[in-house]
């Protein structure tokens, strides 16, 4: 099969399997363990649909904000781009729900949900957060969330927080629905203005970053690109001069001018060139998809550190022998799962690729997915870096996002020709 046609078909796939993980009503998901019974709510997006208990497999059978607002910009591109009225209608129907599923999220007060303890079993009483946690979720606290079990309740397990890229992401989908078409309801306005204002309140804090690693409450790159992003193109609906300014003060200081890279994490760890990159700033430039300068895909600086990443990743995953373009993990340093590549941030760098007209180059990224995409299509969340055999979740809805929106963008670079793709309408 060529290769236009593999990627149209696996893109169509894709959206039949991303689309099981949204408003997911018929499944059921026991944690036995903590006496919970979870039922989602309609316009919830599960990160994985599959059931697992680290036994190994992740339980991942939440609704992330980061992860959902992936799902959600690839749902909004989806709707503008429905072959007839009744499938514009169903996406138009799940950008909607998960809508009015986030607002309700915005207005959890943690007092108002009894502690698990007394139902937890005693050897699984550790990973529950302390009551006095859970019970001061509200406002900012609540904003900060990185996840929600999909019923609408609140995450009571021990988990990295806070995180704030969560409502910039969440405001980057909203605002890509409008761009491509899709009309603002009162709920969308109300949580974009919610969204928006607490992006520009807390612009440039440190936080825990996109991986989730515990131990970096840290300044992150791409917490402060989305942000950056989220401000600049929601300028219609909160202004924040200071708060962009300081923004883009915060993104310049994680170039390295020894080692002609950005350093995905501020203050620096230490280490020369490979251990500071991350492709996280790769996925940073392509969820903020600035209109041009610093920081997006015109900046010279952005292409010293993919090159920085293709070397590293060449160099470290055996299964990059041989290959055109290296499939890309995370970081040097990563293990979790075994520290594999993934699909988001290898469709990252073929998104980049598009958005600059190199087609070729782009190309050769996606025929590395094609070639460690199992038969049925099914995207897991990784595959290890010296089999190649898929690992961590099954169905991660964060890769056929990601898989849906290259594609896209791919469709877009041909029609356009030279001059690069910036917001794709």
């Amino acid at each position: 099969m060529e290769l236009d046609d593999w990627i149209e078909r696996q893109a169509q796939l894709s959206a039949n399997l991303m689309e099981r993980a949204i408003s997911a009503t018929n499944l059921r998901r026991e944690r036995a363990a903590f006496g919970q019974m979870i039922v989602p709510a309609r316009g919830s997006v599960l990160a994985s649909p599959s059931m697992a208990d680290w036994n190994p497999e992740p339980d991942y059978f939440f609704h992330w904000l980061r992860d959902s607002a992936s799902v959600m910009r690839a749902v909004a591109e989806l709707a503008a781009d429905a072959r007839n009225e009744a499938e514009r209608r169903r996406w138009t129907r799940h950008f909607n729900d998960f809508v009015d599923f986030s607002l309700a999220l915005t207005r959890i007060d943690g007092a108002d949900y009894p502690s698990l303890q007394e139902k937890t079993q005693p050897g699984f009483r550790k990973f529950l957060r302390p009551g006095d946690a859970m019970r001061a979720l509200a406002g900012d606290a609540l904003l900060g969330e990185p996840r929600f079990n999909p019923d609408g309740s609140p995450d009571a397990l021990r988990w990295s927080r806070p995180q704030y890229d969560g409502p910039a992401l969440r405001a980057l989908a909203c605002l890509r629905f409008l761009a491509t078409g899709g009309a603002a309801s009162e709920a969308m306005r109300e949580l974009l203005h919610r969204d928006l204002d607490f992006t520009r309140r807390h612009a440039g804090a440190a936080c825990i970053g996109p991986w989730e690693e515990a131990e970096e409450n840290a300044h992150h790159y791409y917490v402060a690109l989305v942000q950056f992003g989220a401000l600049v193109h929601g300028r219609a609906f909160v202004t924040a001069p200071d708060a962009e300014a300081r923004l883009r003060a915060v993104l310049d200081r994680h170039w390295s001018e020894d080692h002609q890279v950005y350093a995905a994490i501020w203050p620096l760890r230490g280490g020369g060139r490979d251990d500071i990159v991350d492709t996280a700033c790769l996925l940073g430039v392509v969820d903020a998809d600035l209109p041009g300068g610093p920081h997006s895909v015109d900046d010279p600086r952005l292409w010293l550190t993919f090159a920085a990443l293709e070397d590293l990743f060449a160099r470290e995953f055996p299964i990059n022998r041989g290959r055109g373009a290296p499939a890309l993990g995370r970081s040097r340093n990563d293990r979790y799962f075994g520290g594999g590549a993934w699909y988001v941030t290898t469709l990252a760098a073929a998104s980049l690729c598009y958005r600059r007209s190199m087609i070729a180059r782009g190309d050769a990224f996606m025929t590395t997915i094609r070639g460690f995409t199992p038969a049925d299509g099914h995207l897991a969340e990784q595959f290890d870096r010296t089999t190649g055999i898929p690992a961590s979740a099954r169905d991660l809805t964060w890769s056929y996002a990601a898989f849906i929106s290259a594609a896209r963008t791919r469709r877009a670079c041909r029609q356009e020709g030279d001059g690069g793709i910036f917001f794709v309408r």
